[in-house]
């Protein structure tokens, strides 16, 4: 009879658990990932809530978007004018309906035609007409010839037929046919050296060169990024890491001499390793544990630019 009793009590219960999450069916739209969540009817994007949302249709799309019968939302908007029957999320920066096509936040890209509109990568985007960088259009750039110019570690050159871009930027002048891309923002074509799509001036593109991490070079100068650095030696010039480098006459940080620095003992220590001059780490790798710079004399320390300046902090050994 008891066990009876207690059969009863757990098919009530399983009933009254079948019951309650049926009262409100956008529960399975809702998981661990998702800041949408549901708190006595009313449907929240972190501690926002959303106005005048239909519960029972309620559905996350991904993580900024969810929709119900009659709306689209991005987090907590609500969004305008959109078709939500032919509505289509296509990446993180783009989504569309039957006549428009959206950019991130699901602002409405003008001009932009759904039909022929194709995601590339990058945030970069194109139609029969244009081209698009998230979102923005690339004046005059070519549709039918457009590709970006793939790099490990840069994501802001890209070219046509004719010309070749920064972003959303014509690079006035640059060659496709000869344009290379080096690191980051720092590229080269037959003409001249690029720095952010802008040209380096007096750098001289033949005998330019990259040296690895934030350095290259050329005839006349030795360059960090886009700095030169004032009076290095070309001959015994190297690299110790991504922000050191040192020459017969100089120890450097960034692209400014450490005053009062022996470049002849200066060394870099990594966990306690000295590390070799060259051996620049990848931008992937993090140095977890202490990087020690000294020489016979100091350790050198807060490391700090301020209005061109460089001020360093120098404890005696």
């Amino acid at each position: 009879m008891i066990r009876k009793k207690n059969y009863i009590l757990v098919i009530f219960f399983v009933l009254f658990i079948i019951i309650s999450c049926s009262k409100n069916r956008a529960q399975s739209a809702f998981n661990k990932e998702s800041r949408y969540k549901v708190i006595e009817n009313k449907v929240y994007y972190d501690n926002i809530v959303l106005e005048d949302v239909d519960l029972k249709s309620f559905i996350i799309l991904n993580k900024y978007y969810a929709r119900d019968k009659e709306n689209i939302y991005w987090k907590e908007e609500k969004i305008d004018r959109i078709d939500t029957d032919s509505f289509e999320i296509l990446d993180i920066n783009y989504s569309r309906d039957r006549n428009n096509v959206y950019g991130f936040k699901g602002i409405k890209i003008e001009g932009a035609d759904p039909e022929s509109f194709k995601v590339l990568n990058d945030a970069y985007a194109k139609d029969k007409t244009s081209v698009y960088w998230d979102g923005k259009k690339l004046e005059g750039a070519d549709p039918a010839t457009f590709k970006k110019i793939n790099h490990p570690n840069s994501v802001s050159y890209s070219m046509d037929k004719d010309n070749v871009y920064y972003i959303t930027e014509k690079i006035e002048g640059a060659d496709p046919k000869s344009f290379q891309i080096f690191h980051h923002s720092l590229a080269k074509d037959n003409n001249a050296v690029y720095w952010a799509g802008e040209k380096l001036q007096g750098a001289d593109a033949k005998s330019f060169e990259y040296l690895g991490g934030s350095y290259s070079r050329d005839k006349n100068n030795i360059y960090r990024q886009e700095k030169i650095i004032n009076g290095a030696d070309q001959k015994t010039f190297e690299m110790i890491n991504s922000v050191i480098s040192k020459d017969r006459n100089n120890v450097y940080y960034k692209d400014l001499i450490i005053n009062g620095a022996d470049s002849q003992t200066f060394e870099v220590l990594e966990c306690g390793k000295k590390v070799k001059p060259g051996s620049l780490k990848s931008k992937s790798e993090v140095i977890k544990c202490l990087v020690e710079y000294r020489d016979k004399n100091y350790i050198y320390e807060d490391f700090t630019i301020e209005n061109g300046e460089l001020t360093v902090t120098k404890k005696k050994r």
